[in-house]
């Protein structure tokens, strides 16, 4: 057997390997240069209004050392008027697809949208038109997806302020010479990029951030993965990398970033020139569909499109049970989350009935209860997973949460970085009845790679880690065992404490608050509070030695 097809038979076996969580340590890609590829690869390059560096682009891609056979390049025209054109010097297979008219959609994410629906290729290659890649680009970058479906590949580029002609860059790509075309120690490296890459070892050791790498081209995934991703989100005219690379990481995928895979970037980037304009802007928008990383997301009970946490209970037992269960969830210190309540819905109808001997009066309370709830959603099955959401808890209806449980439990599994924490009531034998936090990414995986025969949380366990800990130590309470004049929903609470950063629950003071005497003790307890801190630094001055006289 040649060198060749030994690599391409030891490429074929690598994709039954399972990841440990970002640790592509496991894979061994074919050598550039010494492998036969097989897949058929889309070079995607959104472009509006610049003829003259998509030239450029276009004359790189003329000479890579992938299969010509085997790679298309389209180039997605958002509307440039006048319209682009293919010039001279371009690759074999090469062409230019206009995005539809304005009325349903424009931008970057839009243009590379309509490019990756309407290309071929098993891989798909972003780029920008604005770059000029090195003879081995693509091929670097595409031989890690032959050896697993689960890879991101994230390219290099450095930030040039010259220019070239497209004849120069054709002859120096075609000798394999494109590093001669500019000066290394004139241009510039993507600083933070790199950054984040070297401290997490090439991100192996990265946590769930790891998608903060995959910001504008080069990058390069399966046409499956970008499916099972959603898409970018052709809504969003800046930050659509960012975005899609938080659901990516929901997907499961896994970050290489590839040295071999260099090119030229003409001109600096909008960051670079406009970054604190352009942070205004991404902010908010990316806040509505990311809950990480967590600054982007002010403090206050707000609600967002994607919450950080969402929780499942399904509505079995009575209504009082049921709702306290759900109330002490909705009443967590960590209010990014929504709750999903599950029962058979459909099955509550208007008919005739005899009102409070009705088999589903419990079902029915619950209902009337949640369904105006804007954070509860009436839901007829048990998800299988909660993408985009980067956590689903599960909470058996019979227990009932504190409010620092599930702020607790998010913490340990970053702290860990492990995809599934579970908390054991006391007494408990085994995991059925324990709180479940899945992280969406580990289990999206897992869901993927698991064989028939396996139970999905060791396979969870195997593809990320798990952690368990003591209901009691979590502050876990079994509402079964509870008489029924102790199920009550928690009461509001006004929480007075220091200025200085979010007090714990052990250094404030709790009143409840309703009513007009639930008033007058919030009023007593500020007052008295505002009393005894005039007092003490009445006692600090006193303590004080008095200057000298001058």
């Amino acid at each position: 057997m040649s060198s060749r097809n030994r690599a391409n038979a030891h490429a074929h076996d690598q994709q039954h390997i399972r990841l440990f969580r970002n640790d592509w340590s496991a894979l061994t890609p074919p050598q550039v240069g010494n492998w036969r590829p097989t897949k058929s690869v889309s070079v995607v390059i959104p472009a509006y209004n610049c003829q003259e560096s998509l030239d450029l682009t276009l004359a790189s891609l003329r000479h890579q050392t992938y299969p010509e056979e085997l790679l298309e390049v389209i180039v997605a025209d958002d509307g440039s008027e006048p319209p682009l054109e293919l010039p001279k010097i371009r690759p074999t297979n090469c062409r230019i697809v206009r995005v539809p008219d304005h009325s349903t959609g424009w931008g970057r994410a839009n243009a590379l949208h309509v490019g990756a629906t309407q290309s071929t290729g098993e891989i798909i290659h972003w780029l920008d038109a604005d770059m000029v890649v090195f003879h081995e680009h693509v091929e670097a970058q595409v031989r890690w997806h032959h050896v697993s479906d689960e890879v991101v590949t994230l390219g290099y580029k450095r930030f040039v302020t010259g220019w070239a002609t497209p004849e120069e860059v054709s002859e120096q790509a075609a000798e394999g010479r494109l590093d001669r075309l500019f000066r290394l120690e004139e241009t510039e490296p993507h600083d933070y990029v790199e950054k984040l890459i070297n401290e997490t070892d090439r991100l192996r050791a990265g946590d769930h951030l790891n998608f903060r790498a995959h910001v504008g081209a080069t990058a390069a995934l399966t046409r499956s993965l970008y499916e099972r991703s959603g898409g970018l989100n052709t809504e969003l005219r800046l930050g659509e990398d960012t975005e899609f690379g938080y659901r990516l990481t929901q997907t499961g995928a896994v970050y290489i970033p590839e040295p071999l895979a260099r090119s030229w970037h003409m001109g600096p980037t909008h960051m670079m020139t406009k970054g604190d304009a352009l942070r205004r802007y991404n902010h908010p928008h990316l806040a509505e569909l990311m809950p990480h990383p967590r600054y982007l997301r002010p403090a206050g009970n707000r609600t967002w499109a994607v919450p950080l946490v969402t929780a499942v209970v399904e509505a079995e037992g009575s209504f009082e049970m049921v709702r306290t269960c759900v109330d002490r969830l909705l009443a967590s210190d960590q209010t990014d989350l929504k709750v999903l309540l599950v029962a058979d819905w459909a099955a509550v109808t208007d008919e005739r009935r005899s009102i409070l001997a009705d088999p589903l009066l419990d079902r029915r309370l619950i209902m009337v209860t949640y369904r105006s709830d804007s954070r509860v959603e009436l839901v007829q099955e048990v998800p299988e997973t909660v993408f985009p959401s980067p956590y689903l808890l599960h909470v058996p209806a019979h227990l009932g949460v504190d409010p620092p449980t599930v702020r607790r439990m998010i913490k340990m599994a970053d702290d860990w970085q492990v995809g599934l924490v579970r908390l054991l009531p006391t007494g408990a034998r085994s995991s059925d009845g324990a709180v479940a936090l899945w992280r969406t990414s580990a289990l999206s995986r897992a869901l993927r790679v698991r064989r028939p025969d396996e139970q999905l949380d060791k396979v969870v366990a195997e593809v990320a880690g798990e952690r368990w800990a003591s209901g009691k130590e979590f502050t876990l309470s079994d509402l079964s065992t509870l008489p029924p004049t102790k199920l009550v929903s928690p009461k509001p609470r006004l929480v007075t404490g220091s200025d200085k950063g979010r007090a714990s629950a052990s250094d404030v003071e709790v009143i409840p608050v309703g009513g007009v005497r639930s008033l007058a003790a919030a009023t007593k307890l500020v007052g008295n509070r505002v009393a005894r801190e005039a007092a003490q630094q009445v006692k600090l001055r006193l303590k004080r030695p008095s200057r000298p006289a001058h």
